[in-house]
């Protein structure tokens, strides 16, 4: 990973709206990065549909099973194809089971998580 960012920032934050989000409802992830680098980012899949590229760079979504990334549920993991730059990026997933739902996003050892609630309308 390259220097830390100045001014006491962190180096990723991830973010999620609305929270908590109406089962069926759509949830807007928002991660920012203020380091370049190699971005990972995991949403569980017992909550949520795959999530659209939205604004992320280059890269792909797959399955995997129970990371700690997502506290042990089935994972949609992103990784992009190379590093990425400094800046905001978005990301729609839609809620498809209620409970609470750990994402967690990565740039090299940092990383940043947000448990997002699925709720009944």
């Amino acid at each position: 990973m390259g220097p830390a960012p100045a001014g006491g920032k962190a180096a990723i934050a991830i973010s999620a709206s609305p929270n908590p989000v109406a089962l069926g409802q759509r949830v807007v992830h928002s991660v920012t990065v203020a380091v370049s680098g190699r971005l990972g980012v995991w949403v569980s899949s017992a909550g949520f549909g795959q999530p659209g590229l939205g604004t992320l760079p280059a890269g792909s979504w797959s399955q995997e099973c129970c990371p700690s990334q997502t506290a042990g549920t089935a994972a949609w993991h992103y990784r992009s194809s190379s590093p990425v730059p400094v800046g905001s990026y978005r990301f729609g997933a839609d809620a498809r089971r209620t409970g609470s739902y750990l994402s967690t996003a990565s740039l090299g050892f940092a990383s940043s998580s947000i448990w997002v609630r699925v709720v009944r309308e």
